[in-house]
């Protein structure tokens, strides 16, 4: 039967000399686990041609004398950017291409009953032909083996390849044997029941085709997957797949038969320190931050293909994935083209049978129309999966059209204009999905401004407001992008850092997260976009204050007096499920409560109040004629107006100021939150305490964080910690560090199995967090 054996401790690490091909000397080396980081780096400010190395990667392993008659290979998941493979001195194979799965047999290289040297050379200069490189590029490529490699044996009779397409109601599946054989199909069904078996007779390509009598379907809340087992005599193979219909339209996309607004973010796969080298724990966590913390249904793994475990776990939880090659802007000569269609074919090969995807891009990100390119790689796609559309993400309009669905990249939006283009300005009446919004036009940092970071949100949710309008036919928006990244020299602010996104690089939120997350909040749900200080203001003038909520109306108080009832902004944001609620009146109906003013004379005050608040001294003489009427007709001195303009703007004299939100659902107030002045903070360690080693060491993401004593975020917060490790673990990150506007994520990494603890020190206080290894 068929043996997957990982191969990913016990690897000696090295910068490459030509000699260790032949002779490799461990006592030169380090010894590291995979997934690997060939060069960690730091999390900003660095030179990122350090990448641009070649490695030296060797192991042995044993192969037992009984094992001879079997096939031998050895699969590597993903190696940064090349790797040539020797084994025992002799060179076995070479694969171009960072980013897909590659796999060698090594029977003829194999010496049974000893050990045997593996050996690979990696490298990860940035070659031209391979892509993304060759041009410039708005990420690093970093160098490494960094996902997970593994010796499978099989028999020579095994299952060579499964691959099923499937319906709303019925599947077909095209099973390839290495020689003929019988072969035996059961389909499995999501509650772990057997629900079809059939035995075909002897052939090296099998064809299944079943409609079961009822079929649970993969859809977003309820993501059913099927597994179907395929068995010969001496091998087996199990392949999850699901029930489910899509299609894109003109008018825009549909799934299981329904019309559905695609709404989503680009995502980069690197991490601080390690870049592309995190094993399963994280590559999921950044699917369920996609779907659970941000609410989405579709993310692109911009710009090349995602690890396998990132595919798996959108499978599991009802997350769609347009899923493209590597490349970026640039097209190569006629080997880089080669090399790009190999790894589309790659790509497509792996990961044909996720019901996740539904999108294949087969055009380099951005890049010109590339006629003969193009069409080799539709006609490619379409032959090796003709079950999903094509797709192929352009930055201009009127591109040549040789794919099934037009994927744009709109950046239109600067804040005061329309969300998105016209689609009549893009392309003609066919499928149209808007592929990236915002990044480059406004990056933000999580510690810029209040305004600013106010600003960035709102951006965001106007641009997701324009493509939900269901009169616009679009399929929907997918936004740059989820998270912050490291990049070149020629993008980002100076740092190496690019702040695209609408998460940090440690996957922690900015204000443009709450944005989306208060989409698709089942439960109540309000964000407080503003600390309501006049300090981070220019002039000390606080314009407006966004609340991102699904709740139907707050109620805001100051200090125990009702201001006023502020509703969702239905007329700026009539297509978002949940349109934010924007208050710019702070004065509300106090004026006629506490001054007993008429309605329109208040509303007369207050327009003044706030005039004054904005400009200073620098009131118009009509102003402060109308002003002086209404302090007469009121019987108020000139102290009174100098008393009402602190009272109801500033606050300035006063022995508090405490603003109280008050959310209501169906009339019943559901969520509270003051904002009053900082008396007290408090430190937190957040995360798992749990690691599982199973195929390779665990990672876990800690976060630090300092609040006040309702749990909010100190923004501005950027506290200095030491942390420190016992037990079987290590840290990735530094153990001196500090907060990034009041959170930082930290990284521990297993070596072994038992009880480990985490210590972070602040000044005059300790945070422990016990974790347990298994």
């Amino acid at each position: 039967m068929r043996e997957i054996r990982h191969m990913n401790d016990g690897w000696y690490f090295k910068p490459f000399d030509l000699k260790d091909i032949e002779t490799f000397d461990p006592t030169q080396s380090i010894l590291v686990s995979i997934p690997h980081e060939g060069v960690k780096l730091p999390y900003h400010y660095f030179d990122e041609t350090i990448t641009q190395q070649v490695f030296s990667y060797h192991k042995e392993f044993f192969i037992e004398s009984t094992l001879e008659g079997k096939i031998i290979s050895i699969r590597f998941e993903g190696v940064a950017h090349q790797a040539s493979v020797y084994l025992n001195g002799r060179f076995v194979t070479k694969h171009i291409g960072g980013y897909t799965p590659f796999e060698a047999i090594l029977n003829d290289y194999v010496v049974y009953g000893e050990m045997n040297q593996l050996f690979v050379v990696v490298d990860g200069i940035e070659d031209p032909d391979t892509p993304p490189f060759g041009g410039v590029v708005d990420y690093l490529g970093y160098v490494g083996i960094y996902r997970e490699v593994a010796l499978i044996l099989k028999d020579p009779i095994h299952i060579q390849d499964v691959y099923i397409q499937s319906e709303r109601s019925i599947f077909t599946a095209e099973v390839t044997l290495s020689l003929e054989a019988s072969l035996q199909v059961q389909l499995i069904d999501p509650k772990g029941q057997m629900v079809y078996e059939v035995t075909l007779p002897k052939n090296t390509k099998h064809i299944i085709k079943h409609q079961p009598e009822r079929v649970l379907l993969w859809d977003l809340d309820t993501p059913n997957l099927y597994t179907l087992k395929t068995m010969v005599e001496t091998d087996e193979v199990a392949t999850r797949f699901g029930f489910r219909s899509f299609e894109f339209k003109p008018e825009g996309f549909y799934l299981n038969g329904r019309l559905l607004k695609l709404r989503g973010l680009n995502r980069h796969q690197s991490y601080p320190y390690v870049g592309y080298a995190m094993p399963k724990r994280l590559q999921q966590k950044d699917a369920d931050i996609l779907k659970y913390e941000l609410g989405l249904n579709i993310v692109r793994s911009s710009h090349y293909p995602p690890s396998k475990h990132f595919i798996e776990r959108c499978d599991e939880i009802g997350l769609l994935l347009f899923e493209e090659l590597p490349g970026w802007q640039h097209i190569g000569q006629e080997k880089f083209i080669h090399n790009a269609l190999q790894s589309l074919e790659e790509m497509i090969l792996r990961d044909r049978n996720h019901p996740s995807i539904i999108l294949w891009g087969v055009r380099i990100n951005e890049s010109p129309d590339h006629h003969d390119f193009y069409t080799r790689s539709n006609e490619l796609a379409r032959r090796l999966d003709p079950s999903r559309p094509t797709g192929g993400v352009r930055n201009f309009a009127k591109s040549e059209f040789l794919e099934d669905v037009y994927t744009y990249n709109d950046f239109s939006h600067t804040g005061n204009n329309a969300g998105i283009l016209p689609k009549s300005k893009i392309t003609k009446a066919v499928p149209y999905l808007v592929t990236e919004h915002n990044g480059h036009m406004f990056p933000t940092k999580k510690f810029d401004p209040e305004s600013k970071r106010v600003d960035h949100a709102l951006r965001h949710m106007n641009v997701l407001n324009a493509a939900l309008n269901p009169n616009e036919p679009v399929a929907g928006a997918i936004g740059w992008c989820m998270s912050d990244y490291n990049t070149h020299k020629e993008f980002g602010s100076g740092d190496k850092i690019c702040y695209h996104g609408v998460l940090d690089m440690d996957r922690l939120p900015k204000l443009a997260a709450y944005g989306y997350q208060s989409q698709h909040m089942n439960t109540p749900f309000m964000k407080i976009t503003s600390t309501m200080q006049n300090g981070e203001y220019a002039g000390g003038f606080l314009e407006k204050v966004v609340v991102f909520t699904n709740v139907d109306y707050i109620k805001l108080y100051r200090n125990d007096t009702l201001i006023d009832t502020y509703y969702p902004d239905v007329e700026h944001y009539k297509y978002l499920p949940h349109p934010p609620i924007i208050i710019s009146d702070f004065i509300g109906k106090t004026l006629m409560e506490k001054e007993h003013m008429k309605e329109k004379d208040a509303e007369k005050t207050k327009r003044i109040l706030r005039k004054i608040q904005k400009d200073g001294n620098h009131l118009p003489i009509w102003s402060q004629l109308q002003m002086l009427w209404l302090l007469k007709k009121y019987h108020l001195s000139l102290n009174d107006g100098v008393r009402m303009f602190f009272e109801y703007t500033s606050g300035w004299g006063s022995k508090e100021t405490i603003y109280t939100f008050e959310g209501y659902v169906d009339g019943i107030s559901v969520l509270k939150e003051s904002i009053e002045s900082l008396k007290s903070t408090e430190y937190h360690l957040e995360g798992d305490d749990t690691m599982v080693i199973a195929e390779t060491y665990d990672v876990l993401r800690l976060v630090v964080r300092k609040t006040n004593p309702s749990g909010q975020t100190l923004d501005f917060a950027m506290d200095g910690f030491v942390v420190q490790t016992e037990g079987p673990i290590e840290l990735i990150s530094p153990s001196i560090s500090n907060l990034n506007a009041g959170s930082r994520a930290i990284y521990i990494r297993s070596k072994g199995l038992g009880e480990a603890k985490v210590l972070v020190h602040f000044e005059g206080i300790t945070l422990t967090k016990n974790i347990q290894v298994i």
